[in-house]
């Protein structure tokens, strides 16, 4: 297991990252092997970011 440690800044930059990448393959209807990755990193980054407060 990788442990990384971000400010709150760059935590919501990724997250905003995140979003934008599914949005797109959303809207494109596309299931890639990186669709599954990328819902994992954004359940991790909102929860810890909501545990910050």
């Amino acid at each position: 297991m990788i442990k990384v440690e971000l400010e709150r800044v760059e935590a919501l930059e990724l997250l905003g990252m995140t979003l934008a990448h599914l949005k797109d393959a959303e809207a494109r209807a596309e299931m890639s092997p990186r669709m599954p990755l990328l819902m994992a990193v954004r359940d991790k980054l909102a929860l810890a970011l909501r545990e910050e407060r």
